[in-house]
């Protein structure tokens, strides 16, 4: 009979003490790997609804889309010219309200949401929902992070859409409603009136503890050191931004009011007078026009 050698206790304990540091060493690697491939996905979607954002203009005589999400119909009345309004026109936005099935503005349920994204003026480029989502974005799994808001009918779910357009991009302004912000001074309605196209932000991660990211994406541009709505950093230490010329980029960010501002959802965040870094290169790149002198930058 063949006798078989054992293997030495210290011999079996050092195969295992190895096999637990390589686990030790891979896992965190397979955690990175599944975090870069969100990453990926998330700029791809951003580059696609970019991609439809031109598409629709060019196919509009260069006219943007409505970059408000108010209504449940995607359609909504608009003050025209917003620097000094002489008429009302309807305009059609990038997304709808969400709502039921009846058309009655509702968030209980991602369908309600999907609904809203088919009644918007991108829908016919895309299809897709998911594009609409970054996969970081888990706020849809769960009731609105802003308990209070559940209660005034913005609905019983989290927001699934992660993207939006700022209110500079053909946004929703009425006589009084925007003028706060100062972006009214510096809201464009063609591809064509945008300055520095490859510089200039067009879809941003929004993750609105409100629910479903509603209205438009704002920024107060009157002020030398608020921000307005929060935007989110999903990727570590980056935020997925689109951009007129239609790239898209990951874009780091320096401060720890940054941080702050995404991580806590804070509305109208004033930054610390010692850390105007990210908030001055964000304002630049927001407004897509040239700066008039009522704005201080």
């Amino acid at each position: 009979m063949i006798r078989r050698k054992s293997i030495p206790v210290l011999d079996a304990v050092l195969v295992i003490v190895l096999v637990l540091f390589a686990l030790m060493i891979l896992y965190p690697m397979t955690g990175q790997a599944r975090q870069h491939s969100k990453a990926t996905v998330c700029m791809v979607n951003s580059r696609l609804m970019t991609r439809a954002w031109l598409a629709y203009a060019g196919d509009n005589d260069d006219k943007l889309i409505g970059s408000s999400a108010y209504n449940t119909t995607g359609y909504q009345t608009q003050y025209y010219p917003t620097q000094a309004p002489t008429t009302t026109r309807l305009m059609w936005n990038f997304v709808g309200r969400p709502h039921d099935e009846n058309g009655n503005a509702r968030n209980d349920v991602l369908e309600d949401e999907i609904r809203g994204f088919q009644v918007g003026g991108l829908w016919s480029y895309i299809e897709n929902p998911k594009v609409y989502h970054c996969p970081e974005d888990q706020r849809f799994l769960g009731p609105p992070i802003n308990s209070y808001i559940m209660q005034q009918g913005w609905g019983e779910k989290g927001g699934y859409r992660t993207y939006s357009l700022g209110a500079v991009l053909n946004g929703y302004m009425s006589a009084e409603t925007g003028r706060n912000t100062g972006e009214y001074l510096v809201t464009v309605y063609k591809t064509s009136e945008i300055i520095n196209p490859a510089q200039k932000i067009v879809f941003i991660e929004e993750t609105d503890s409100y629910g479903y990211n509603g209205n438009t994406w704002n920024m107060f541009l009157n002020y030398r050191s608020t921000w307005g709505d929060p935007f989110a950093v999903l990727h570590h230490d980056k935020s997925t931004l689109s951009f007129a010329d239609g790239h898209t980029e990951l874009h780091g960010w320096l401060e720890e009011s940054t941080f702050k501002m995404a991580t806590y959802n804070v509305k109208e965040y004033m930054i610390p007078a010692d850390e105007p870094q990210d908030y001055d290169w964000f304002k630049r790149a927001y407004i897509p026009t040239k700066i008039p002198p009522e704005l201080q930058i």
